[in-house]
């Protein structure tokens, strides 16, 4: 899994389009809605703080995870510079243990995608409800085949940030995965207006609902579409991205009944 290694010092710069502020609002709604605003959360690639720092500006108690210590480095900044406290594991989310277990775990930016297949996805699940209290909640976003179906359609294409370009590679990979790579062209600060230019491959998984509710039920998993309703307008126009809720059983066997609003 390498991931934004190259890109990390350049991230947001490239990453601005997105509206990290939106999605951390319906994080914390989420939150709220079920009493868990006060609880001990997780947030699984947390990248340079997208959703983390704003949730910590509202008052959440986040914890970040990612497999990219470059990124921390990055986000631990940002912690330090707003005065923030928040504990950063630099682990893989494959294979992660936590010292102590937390109300709820979030892994947004389609990041499961970076997963090589449906045992690794499996493997995420189980980590997640090892380190997840009875009744606690698994939320995580991803994508239909139709998305990387149209990025592979389109072959190349670019993206104009600012004095800096990102030239885009998509192409289908055996095994329901899409490769895509990029090539990044990043403008000096100096007088010579320089551009550096450096490449980075991400191979990404291709899950369908199907895979997905089957790997999360065999780790302990139940889904609990009925309380996605904090993120329907996020969803609203973007069909093929999905926001899927698990809770965890209970140490009986057992789902725990969440208050609803």
């Amino acid at each position: 899994m390498k991931i934004y290694h190259e890109l990390a010092p350049y991230y947001d710069r490239f990453m601005s389009f997105i509206d990290y502020e939106t999605e951390a609002e319906a994080i914390y709604s989420f939150l709220c809605q079920q009493q868990q605003a006060k609880g001990r959360i997780l947030d699984i690639g947390a990248g340079s703080g997208g959703h983390l720092i704003p949730l910590l500006n509202k008052g959440v108690q986040v914890d970040g995870l990612d497999y990219a210590e470059e990124m921390l480095a990055l986000l631990n900044a940002k912690i330090r510079r707003e005065g923030f406290v928040s504990n950063l594991l630099h682990d893989d989310m494959r294979s992660f243990q936590t010292d102590a277990p937390y109300d709820v775990i979030y892994c947004f930016g389609e990041t499961i995608h970076h997963l090589s297949d449906t045992a690794e996805l499996t493997d995420f699940f189980h980590c997640a409800h090892q380190s997840l209290k009875a009744g606690g909640s698994l939320l995580f976003s991803w994508r239909e085949k139709s998305y990387f179906t149209e990025l592979t359609e389109y072959g190349e294409f670019y993206e104009h940030h600012g004095d800096d370009y990102l030239l885009w590679q998509a192409k289908v990979l055996e095994n329901e995965a899409a490769a895509i790579a990029y090539t990044a062209f990043i403008k000096g600060e100096g007088k010579d207006d320089v551009y550096r230019r450096f490449r980075e491959t991400h191979r990404l998984a291709v899950f369908d609902g199907e895979q997905i509710l089957k790997a999360a039920q065999s780790a302990g998993f139940r889904p609990r579409p009925d309380l996605k309703s904090c993120f329907d307008d996020l969803l609203a126009e973007e069909p093929d991205k999905h926001i899927t809720i698990l809770e965890k059983v209970n140490e009986d066997g057992k789902f725990s009944q969440f208050i609803q609003k």
